[in-house]
């Protein structure tokens, strides 16, 4: 199953493969006169296979993410102004910013990269000793035999979990992590408009459609994304774990002035919604974590 963002990425480069852009006296493919950007009577574009590698990837970014001034412009003020980007999106000020879920899709696409990239160091040990996933849940080399133990005098569902579950996780722990990196995207993409219904049911009066909703949700995780990476990145050049606290502080903040400021309400009924958001929000995550923990275990 390609990650949210893949599609993104393969229908930007077929674009480009059709060609750059170029002037036609007639449709190659069905012979039709006055063709400018696009054939007035098939739809196939107007392209030219000789172009510069230069030229070919600024047609692939430009296809990809809208690559120019609207990149900066949506980043600095989705980072620097929490809940504004949101604000002009509802009032229909939308030519200037990267829509939302094309915003989301690719900067998820990155964070995945990223993470794809620096997990197997920090989750997955390849030399042959003792995995991580044994030590997080107190197993040594002889798991399989502490499993078989475990599941002997557990109640059925318990013993469904560890055997069909933890077992083939802990016997192949590369496979499993990577199955699991693979499906963490199409968990977090499935878990924004879990976050937008919360929102709809907290605040209907403020706005008693979804799609509002929905359009903040896209907008928070995406900063959520960056925030995260750029804390994970500083860990991981200066070997510490601040920085990932940080991020999560400066979270809460983000969170808490992108409410206040896009749904209007007071300081302390904001802050209320936010703590009980945040707590439906943690329960959500950890069954939705968990439905892929099984769903890896028993694909691995």
């Amino acid at each position: 199953m390609e990650a949210p963002g893949e599609d993104v990425v393969v229908r930007s480069v077929e674009s480009v493969l059709e060609g750059g852009p170029t002037k036609l006296e007639s449709c190659p493919n069905c012979g039709s006169d006055r063709v400018e950007s696009f054939c007035p009577s098939c739809g196939q574009r107007a392209g030219s296979l000789h172009t510069s590698i230069a030229a070919f990837a600024r047609e692939m970014l430009d296809g990809l993410f809208s690559f120019d001034s609207r990149v900066w412009r949506t980043l600095i003020v989705l980072l620097l102004r929490p809940g504004h980007l949101t604000l002009e999106y509802w009032r229909g000020r939308r030519a200037r910013f990267v829509a939302p879920l094309r915003l989301y899709l690719f900067v998820s696409f990155c964070v995945f990269l990223f993470l794809a990239a620096v997990a197997p160091q920090d989750v997955i040990d390849t030399s042959g000793q003792e995995s991580d996933a044994m030590v997080s849940i107190g197993l040594d080399e002889d798991a399989p035999a502490d499993l078989d133990d475990l599941g002997a005098d557990s109640p059925p569902l318990v013993r469904w979990f560890v055997q069909r579950v933890l077992r083939p996780m802990i016997e192949e722990p590369e496979r499993a992590g990577a199955l699991f990196l693979q499906r963490l995207p199409w968990a977090f993409f499935f878990l924004v408009p879990a976050f937008a219904a919360q929102l709809r049911l907290l605040y209907r009066r403020q706005e008693r459609f979804f799609v509002p909703h929905l359009v903040f949700a896209l907008h928070f995780q995406t900063a959520a994304f960056l925030l995260y990476t750029v804390g994970i990145a500083v860990d991981a050049i200066s070997g510490t774990e601040g920085a990932s606290s940080l991020a999560g502080l400066v979270l809460l903040a983000f969170l808490f002035l992108s409410l206040w400021r896009a749904y209007g309400q007071g300081l302390l009924k904001t802050l209320a919604k936010q703590v009980g958001l945040l707590f439906v929000h943690s329960i959500v995550i950890m069954l939705a974590m968990l439905l892929l923990l099984v769903v890896t275990g028993l694909t691995a």
